[in-house]
């Protein structure tokens, strides 16, 4: 007969270990997931390229693989990041027509500003007003007809018009405000001023998913040098 204690197992200590095990468990597997997935993902590149955008290619350069790439991609502008306002019509005398809309902007006590869109080369539509907008038929209402911009006005004629309206001391210290620029457009050379541009894109990655992809350009001593590009994947609700 021996002397030792045997051992017993407590059925409340199984009981711990098992709930213990079930809330370790799903961590286990998400962390197994997120390893095998790896998202988001970031990827920095300096050297060779990304997609058909060769590090060390010039701005205008750049801007020619943007458009093949974005009929690839299905993404159609590019956001030239921080660019600043313009403060008269002849910043922008030759450019106009390179985008779909422009923005008159004032600064007060609240927000004053009017959006002109462009369709095929004409004024599409005119719109005012401060957080929300509101379409209008002219802009602005006090100024001669001869000056007026209205809704098919020819696009390549309303710089002339801006600098009349300029000249009135109501309207000469709007900003003037470009959007991001169209791909369907040729190049803005004033585009190469700036040494951030950035892009997104959407694409399927599955069953009720979606990818999402964002992508900064770098621009160094007129080429680029740098593509930092992000990548995530989310869930659709349908």
């Amino acid at each position: 007969m021996s002397g030792g204690k045997t051992q017993t197992h407590h059925p409340l200590a199984h009981q711990t270990m098992n709930k213990l095990f079930l809330l370790i468990l799903p961590a286990l597997l998400l962390f197994s997931c997120k390893k095998e997935n790896d998202l988001p993902r970031e990827e920095t590149i300096t050297r060779g390229g990304k997609w058909n955008l060769q590090i060390g290619s010039s701005p205008a350069d750049v801007y020619r693989q943007l458009q093949q790439l974005g009929v690839e991609k299905g993404f159609n502008s590019v956001a030239v990041v921080y660019r600043k306002a313009y403060q008269s019509p002849d910043d922008v005398r030759d450019r106009l027509s390179l985008y779909n809309s422009v923005t008159l902007q004032k600064e007060s006590v609240y927000v004053d500003r009017v959006v002109i869109e462009f369709k095929q080369d004409k004024v599409g539509g005119i719109l005012a007003g401060g957080a929300m907008l509101d379409d209008i038929l002219q802009w602005p209402y006090d100024t001669p007809e001869e000056i007026t911009i209205h809704a098919d006005d020819p696009v390549d004629g309303l710089y002339i018009k801006l600098s009349a309206i300029y000249q009135m001391p109501p309207y000469n210290n709007y900003q003037i405000i470009l959007p991001d620029k169209v791909l369907d457009r040729p190049f803005d050379p004033d585009m190469a001023n700036y040494d951030q541009w950035q892009f997104t894109f959407s694409s399927d990655a599955g069953p009720a998913m979606q990818a999402m992809s964002s992508v900064t350009l770098y621009f160094s001593n007129g080429k680029l040098s740098r593509i930092r590009y992000y990548y995530n994947e989310m869930q659709v609700y349908y």
